[in-house]
């Protein structure tokens, strides 16, 4: 399981550190127009990041990402996170 979050949260600094134009970081960006199903509302995989930075207490994640020795030094706690 650890190792999947260290995948995501990889992948997710990646994507936070692009630029604006490319077309990963546009989906990403992207909110949807239409309306959800009735149900309980699916897992998106950013709210996966979310819960494992209030789980390591990272304040301000989206700026802390830009910077990349500290964003792995993160990525390097996950590892140990249970």
């Amino acid at each position: 399981m650890n190792f999947a979050r260290v995948q995501r949260l990889g992948w997710c600094g990646h994507v936070e550190r692009m630029q604006e134009t490319r077309m990963v970081k546009v989906i990403h960006a992207r909110k949807p127009i239409s309306k959800r199903p009735a149900g309980r509302p699916k897992i998106r995989w950013e709210d996966g990041v979310k819960k494992d930075m209030q789980r390591l207490k990272v304040p301000n994640w989206k700026t802390l990402v830009q910077d990349r020795r500290s964003w792995k030094e993160v990525v390097g706690k996950v590892k140990t996170l249970h």
